[in-house]
Parts: C-alpha cells; structure tokens; sequence
C-alpha cells in the first residue's frame, strides 16, 4: 500500500499532467478558434475586380475579360467570356477561375485558344483551349504554362503565326515604359509548349568595362510583327548609363555622319528588327538583328536634308526614344488594312504613340525595305548591323492640334483595327495621366475618321480608369478598374456613342 507522502506526490503528479493536458487543449482550441475566425478571402466567382485586360475572338461575337483582382478582396482573378451581339446587352457567357495579377491577353488569330499572362514575383502565360462557341477552358498541361525569366509587370502580349508554319509566335514585352524594358520572342507549339528564341537585349548585346562610351543597357519595347515581312520589331525606351554622344539626326540625315563609331551608339534611338526566319532556325541571335534609328520633327515628318538647321522641318527634328505601344500594318497579320482617311498608310507600316507629354501618334513606313536591306546586311556577314534613312514618318494624330489636349499628360496604351464592313480604321484609347489619380483619370476613344487629328471622332467615357480595351466588329469594349465594369461604346462610321455599362 501506498504511504499518505507517495498518494499526496501521486496525486499532484496527475494534478501538473492533468493541468498541463488542460493547458495544451486550451492552447489548441485558441488556436483552433483563432484559425476559424481568421477571415479568408474569398474566390471572386463571376464579379469583376480590376479587369484590365481585354480581348476578342476572331470569328465569333465573344470578348474575353481578364479581373486582374487588384484590391486584394479576393484569393483569386478570373477570365470571363462575354456575348457581344449586334444589338441587345452583354452578356456573361462563361466563367473560368485563373490566379490574381493577369494584365494581358491573346487570342489566335484560328480561334482555337488564347493566351493570359499574369504579373509578379513570378511572370507567367497559361493556355486556354476555345471550344466552338468560344467558352474557355484552362489547360493542366504542364506545356501549356509558361515561367519568365524575369519577374515583374507583363505590358503587351500577342500572337501570331507566320506563313507555312504551324508554330505560333509568341511576344511579350515586360515592364514598359522603363529602363528595364524587355521583350520576349517564344515560339509556342501545341504539343511541345514554349520555346525562347530571344530575349532582348541580354541575349545579344553586353557592353564591355573597356567600352569607351562606358558599361551601359539598352531597352526596347512595343514589340510587333509583320507576318509577310517575317520581321519583329520592337521600338527603344532609352539606355541607361550611357556615355557618349549622338551625331544630331540631321546630320546624321544629310549623310554627314560616319556610324557606327567609336564615340557614338545610334542602337539607343533605332528600332529593333529581328528576322524571325533565321531566328526560328536556328541562327545565332546577334546575326539575326539589325536597327533602324527614328527621327522626326514636332510636325511627325522626316526633316529637310538638303537644308540648315534653322529650316522649319529641321528646327524640332530629333532622334525619338521613348514609345509607349505599337501596332502593324501588315497585309496577313492585321484584321484588315486602313482604307480612308487612311489609305495613303501602306502595308508594311507600324503606327506608334510616343511616350512623351503629348503623345502623338505617328505611322512609320518602309519596314519593307528595313526587312530586305537587314537581309542583306545580314547575307554579308555584318553582325548587328545599323540600317540606313529606311524608315519615313507621317503624322496621324499630334496631340498640338487638337486645343483640349493642350497641357495634359496622356499616355495611349494600346491601339486596334476597327472595321465598319466599309470603314477599315485605327482607334486608340487615350488615357489621362494626373498625379495620384490612380483608378481617377479620365479617358477618351478616339477614331481616325479625318486626315486631321482635329476633326476625328472621340468620346470621352463617363467612366474612370479605363485600362482595358478592344474591339469586336465595330464595337468598342473599354474597361475600368475605378468601378469594375465595362463600357460599350458603338461605331457607326462617322461618330462614336457610349451604351450599355456592363455589369
């Protein structure tokens, strides 16, 4: 039996593990507790948050809608199929859940699948089959996901397919607008995935320490494509660190200008053209490049080489640096090519928008002959070669011209085709840009419909920060991440009227 001494220690023994048993399910059940009332965010379902990227089938009368879920009120984001009918309201057509932060889409041109890129820590493309009627489904194959090198902001994503080939073209530019510009060159099978091909400008161009214009980098962004030309181009966002001196662009104009040299790098000015040819076949990067520098006046025109600096066209001409988007003329690659008012556009013309106060919009012509001279340069064992005066710029909306947009920063994200069954013509969105005013600034569509940028038909959207937008026939879709919702905006030929906001 046991004494009083050991049944007193006995018990307090059970006393403390009973205590301490005591203690651990009290802990647990905080714990338990706390996790239970902790709040989750919940998946965004079919609401819209942020959706600032928008696109369109090629065939069919469906938009798709990427949330981007900015606000971080929801786990998730999402891409949304929408009915676009001639006449009566959108509607919600499908829902497909997709990670948070995508700010790009691409639809193939077949209508078969399009593309979602997703912004972070992490850049990322995911797949998306399209079935008949345009319903999205988001592919699990492992090549059907796509990793960047880099982290950071997706700004631009498109696709396209060159004749006799069965690949698709991929490109991406990432971190517009910045120093650290970069644009991506994927070639993108079906049952293979993705492919690099190029990646600019860290796959072709280092400068040296013993570099007499100093270590610097280079940028290029707004990348497009001209299928008939089998060209990309891409168009520069500056460098950094750099120091030399450029000749002027008139001298450089006049032929006065011996380059390249040893004190100067027209590369910062010139556009990037990259014969995708030798590229998808295996050439060496650096011998499938060329440039083509960019100049013009205030008036969007090529100066006066045959005359002094004090001439008119020559007192505001200038190498340009700065692009904010891009998009291509091309005879296969565009939905259909402008006719009036701009019919004097020809087939191999890119038409950009500066990226500076005023933002104008200048079509630059002669890729066709930047394609066939970089052959040639290339055919002769020149590696990186700088092209001569091939490009030549007309003007097609200067922000001067019209009184309204006198001393207000816009930025113009994005450019497309609109077609009327008689009107082919560009549109743009034009976007306010006021400090601290995210989500606040205004917008305005604009449609060349004149020869002069006056006389061209806009609307200002009652909605603010407009982000997205595309176009669908002679429908426009803007969207906006202030309200999370999508304004219709129809086209008749002549003038632009606001509809239906949807939700």
């Amino acid at each position: 039996m046991m004494s009083d001494n050991q049944k007193s220690h006995s018990n307090w023994r059970g006393s403390v593990i009973l205590t301490r048993i005591a203690s651990l399910i009290f802990l647990a059940c905080v714990a338990i507790q706390g996790a239970c009332s902790r709040s989750e965010r919940p998946a965004i379902g079919d609401s819209f948050d942020s959706p600032i990227a928008l696109a369109s089938h090629p065939s069919l009368a469906v938009s798709y809608a990427l949330s981007a879920s900015l606000g971080g009120e929801y786990e998730t984001g999402s891409l949304q199929a929408l009915s676009v009918p001639s006449s009566g309201a959108l509607q919600r057509l499908a829902t497909v859940e997709t990670p948070r932060l995508g700010t790009a889409l691409a639809v193939a041109k077949s209508g078969q699948f399009l593309m979602a890129a997703f912004s972070g820590s992490a850049a990322t493309l995911r797949v998306f089959a399209l079935d008949a009627a345009g319903m999205p489904t988001d592919s699990l194959a492992a090549t059907d996901q796509l990793t960047l090198p880099t982290g950071g902001r997706i700004g631009s994503l498109s696709l396209v397919q060159m004749p006799d080939q069965t690949d698709w073209t991929v490109l991406i530019s990432q971190a517009d607008r910045t120093y650290d510009s970069r644009v991506f060159i994927y070639r993108y099978s079906t049952s293979a995935g993705f492919t690099l091909l190029l990646q600019s400008s860290a796959d072709f161009y280092s400068p040296q320490r013993d570099n007499p214009l100093g270590a610097y980098s280079l940028a290029w962004g707004a990348p497009v494509v001209f299928p008939s030309l089998g060209i990309v181009v891409a168009f520069p966002q500056g460098s950094l660190g750099y120091l030399g001196q450029n000749p002027s662009a008139l001298d450089w104009l006049s032929g006065k200008v011996s380059v390249p040299n040893a004190q100067s790098d027209l590369r910062t000015v010139s556009a990037l053209v990259v014969d995708l040819n030798r590229l998808m076949s295996g050439t060496n990067k650096a011998n499938s490049i060329g440039f083509a520098p960019i100049s013009f006046n205030a008036a969007g025109q090529l100066g006066d080489a045959t005359a002094d600096s004090s001439a008119t066209a020559n007192q505001s001409f200038t190498f340009r640096q700065f692009y904010q988007s891009a998009v291509a003329i091309d005879s296969q690659g565009s939905p259909c090519i402008p006719n009036s008012p701009v019919a004097a556009l020809a087939a191999h013309t890119a038409v950009v928008a500066t990226n500076t106060d005023s933002a104008d919009v200048i079509a630059l012509g002669g890729f066709d002959v930047a394609a066939n001279q970089l052959r040639t340069r290339l055919a002769q064992g020149d590696v990186q070669p700088l092209l001569g005066n091939v490009l030549v710029p007309a003007p097609v909306s200067l922000a001067s011209s019209q009184p309204d947009l006198v001393g207000i920063r816009t930025l113009i994200p994005q450019f497309n085709f609109i077609n009327t069954g008689t009107l082919c013509t560009l549109t743009w969105l034009r976007v306010e840009q006021q400090r601290s005013s995210l989500g606040f600034e205004q917008s305005r569509v604009q449609v060349v419909t004149d020869a002069a940028a006056v006389n061209q038909a806009q609307l200002a959207s009652p909605l603010r920060g407009m982000a997205g937008f595309t176009v669908i026939g002679s429908s426009i879709l803007a969207s906006s991440f202030n309200t999370n919702q999508i304004q219709r905006i129809q086209f008749n030929g002549t003038a632009l009227q606001a509809q239906e906001v949807f939700p």
